[in-house]
């Protein structure tokens, strides 16, 4: 078996496959379908060869820890799922008010409608049935008559369209019933597949709170814990060395502001109180400190892009959990841990301050919270030199 750093290299290079594959296809449009067809295929084997690289990945970790990430990684999709369950519950009801406000005015329309009708089937009934007649018979100038004969045509016309449109509002209303009724069962069904993931969230919790008491246990000692912690950032550093060294090649938008130029006003990815600052204490051991900042906030808060880049990493990481790392060109990195969810994939262009994954523990962690950390050519930097603290 080999070693954390051994495997977490081999896990950077698979990464980067595909960052530097889409990376290439989003900075050179093809010319030719063919061309187009051919980058697709290398960007689909790219893909492929990160899935087997991450299998053996799965593979070497100890079985508490391929647990703990399946766990937390089936966490981060199904609340990812809720989370776009809901958004469509709110979409329906929406939708479902307005199909009421329609039949509400085409209620009203029809009974307007009624009423006419009815109006006019009372004059035609007390002026006769031969009143047409008789008023066309008893004229003696012929361009009277002519005149009175357009008239009556104008008035049955007229009558005509009133049934007409009488009768398109009676559908128009049937139609707006049974969409009602499709509507309402959209969103019984969505608030019914919300339920079985906030279970199964639930579930996966229970199970993750297991797994890690089993691994507090497992790692005992304060030596143990230290050895971990170390382990742990090694992988971390591995990785972003890796990642520095290829994504050299990768090219930023052009118009895009440089993210040197953007020191000191950068917003920080989410709003919280920083518990852990860059170069303080780690843990027990003095030896250890923090290369970024903890941030605190609640389970399930948006974390924004601080600028705008690409994502080269997006995955669940010893340590860190579900990590995502955006690259904002010119030897610029921003890492974003220990979260939820992850909203974007490998190869993503993100504007800044859109939201690229959810506050959580992942990673082992007792306490929701952002690690948030920046990097420049794989030195890190303080972010408070760089972000702005909200007001």
């Amino acid at each position: 078996m080999r070693s954390q750093p051994g495997w977490c290299r081999s896990m950077a290079i698979g990464v980067l496959a595909i960052g530097l594959s889409l990376g290439q296809v989003l900075a050179d449009e093809p010319e030719t379908a063919e061309q187009a067809r051919e980058q697709l295929q290398a960007t689909e084997a790219e893909i492929k060869q990160l899935r087997e690289v991450l299998k053996g990945l799965q593979q070497e970790m100890s079985g508490l820890q391929r647990e703990l990430q399946e766990s937390e990684s089936d966490i981060g999709r199904l609340q990812r799922e809720s989370r776009e369950l809901e958004q469509q519950i709110k979409d329906g009801e929406v939708r479902l008010e307005e199909l009421r406000r329609d039949n509400q005015r085409l209620e009203l329309a029809l009974e307007s409608q009624h009423e006419q009708i009815a109006r006019q089937a009372r004059a035609a009934y007390m002026a006769g049935d031969q009143d047409y007649l008789k008023v066309l018979l008893n004229q003696d100038d012929p361009a009277r008559m002519a005149r009175m004969l357009r008239y009556y045509q104008q008035v049955s016309q007229a009558r005509v369209r009133e049934l007409d449109q009488y009768r398109a509002t009676l559908s128009e209303i049937r139609e707006t019933r049974e969409a009602t009724v499709r509507q309402q069962q959209r969103l019984q069904d969505n608030r019914t597949q919300l339920e079985e993931r906030t279970a199964a969230v639930e579930q996966e919790q229970r199970q993750r709170s297991r797994l890690l008491t089993r691994l507090r246990e497992q790692e005992g000692s304060q030596t143990r814990q230290l050895e971990t912690q170390q382990a742990e950032r090694k992988a971390l550093n591995d990785l972003i060395e890796r990642l520095d060294r290829a994504i050299t090649s990768i090219p930023t938008p052009a118009g895009s502001l440089p993210f040197a130029e953007a020191k000191g006003k950068l917003p920080l990815p989410v709003e919280g109180p920083v518990k852990a600052r860059f170069g303080s204490q780690r843990g027990e051991d003095e030896r250890l400190r923090w290369d970024g900042l903890l941030i605190g906030a609640e389970e399930g808060t948006p974390v924004h892009a601080i600028h705008g880049g690409r994502v080269v990493f997006a995955e669940w990481l010893r340590g860190s959990g579900l990590l995502l790392i955006l690259d904002h060109g010119q030897g610029y990195l921003s890492l974003y841990g220990h979260n939820e969810s992850l909203l974007h994939e490998v190869g993503t262009w993100v504007q800044p301050g859109e939201a690229v994954a959810t506050v959580g523990s992942s990673g082992g962690q007792a306490i929701a919270g952002l690690y948030f950390a920046i990097r420049h050519q794989g030195r890190a930097l303080d972010p408070m030199a760089w972000c702005m603290l909200s007001s």
